[in-house]
């Protein structure tokens, strides 16, 4: 997989499944907007089992080529990049550019919006809470242990303690709380993608190694198409906890699947522009993100039509597409400003093209 590491150093097959995550988003948020009966479908079920836990997933996976912090100055330096990386892009999204500019009135509502946040960018708080909670997991690991195995159960004892103490705040506060709900149920999924970026190299390297990969691969790809083609992902409860017992199982499944799968397509890939673009979508995937929900579904319908004909087909091909490019245009126009590129995106470094 290392082979894949261009572009100062990026895995660019992470990059592909990353941007095909936020593709889904998009996708996904397409279709509601255009087809009436679109969370019924069964593109709908793969998408939504999908999306948000991959890119958790794969955000886990990465911290495997992060400088680990061994001194309480390199925790508050993490700390401070991944407020500046997620926070301040949620804030001026938030209140300067929904709130103020487009006029969502209820995004200036500090109450409503800490018990509300699936209303604005969700992800960005929950991504930065987990990310924040692993750090310090990760910082204990490094002062109290040696060897990788040690470290390792130091994480998983520290991240553990994290979302008792994020429950905690839950049960005080209500878990609709700054996002708890949905950072609680998608720690998992980063620790999971931390724990086999740990493991990944001792794995393959063992004898029947990636066999046993492939062999779990396969599993899981049978037990996600069956739990979809059994279930509607989107709609089951998140008040019974056997309802999101099989939500995040058919997440978990799919996630593996499409992580073992697109490793073996990856280089079989001959449409260079599309591989690419998938790469571009990957490094660019917060800014598609926050950029999207402003130009989501650009050509209006007259009215609400059925995913399952040709007009409501071609209506979310159309403005699926006209998203993606109006989206791509965007990123690429304000990121040839550094002060723009900060303060929208989070990122101090020189753009990427």
């Amino acid at each position: 997989m290392e082979k894949n590491q261009k572009r100062a150093g990026r895995n660019e097959y992470i990059d592909v499944i990353r941007g095909l995550a936020m593709l889904m988003v998009v996708l996904g948020h397409t279709m509601t907007g255009c087809a009436k009966d679109s969370e019924q479908s069964f593109l709908y079920n793969i998408i939504w089992s999908l999306q948000m836990p991959l890119f958790i997933l794969v955000s886990g996976y990465v911290t495997r080529y992060s400088r680990k912090a061994g001194t309480w100055r390199d925790l508050l330096e993490f700390i401070k990049r991944r407020t500046v990386s997620y926070i301040l892009p949620w804030a001026v999204w938030t209140f300067l550019i929904r709130g103020l500019i487009f006029g969502k009135k209820h995004l200036l509502d500090i109450k409503y919006l800490l018990w509300n946040m699936d209303s604005g960018y969700w992800f960005l708080t929950a991504i930065w809470t987990i990310s924040i909670i692993f750090g310090i997991s990760q910082f204990f690991a490094e002062k109290l242990a040696k060897k990788k195995t040690g470290k390792v159960a130091i994480a998983a004892a520290v991240f553990a303690f994290g979302m008792a103490a994020l429950l905690a705040v839950g049960m005080k506060a209500g878990l609709s709380f700054f996002g708890i709900k949905l950072t609680l149920y998608y720690m998992p999924f980063y620790f999971a993608g931390y724990l086999y970026g740990e493991y990944q190299d001792s794995i393959l390297e063992k004898c029947y190694g990636i066999k046993t990969v492939e062999a779990v691969v396969a599993v899981c790809s049978a037990v996600w198409i069956t739990l979809l083609a059994k279930y509607n992902i989107y709609g089951l409860s998140d008040g019974a906890a056997g309802a999101v017992i099989i939500r995040a199982i058919a997440s978990f499944a799919g996630c593996i699947a499409i992580f073992g799968l697109f490793y073996r397509l990856k280089d079989k890939i001959k449409l260079k522009n599309v591989k690419e673009f998938a790469v571009w979508c990957g490094i660019h995937s917060l800014e598609i993100y926050v950029v999207h929900y402003l130009i989501l579904v650009p050509f209006k319908v007259s009215q609400s039509l059925s995913l399952m004909t040709i007009e409501g087909g071609t209506a979310v091909a159309l403005n699926y597409f006209a998203t993606i490019l109006l989206s791509a245009v965007i990123i690429v126009l304000l990121n040839q400003n550094s002060v723009l590129r900060f303060l929208l995106f989070g990122k101090r470094t020189k753009a990427l093209k």
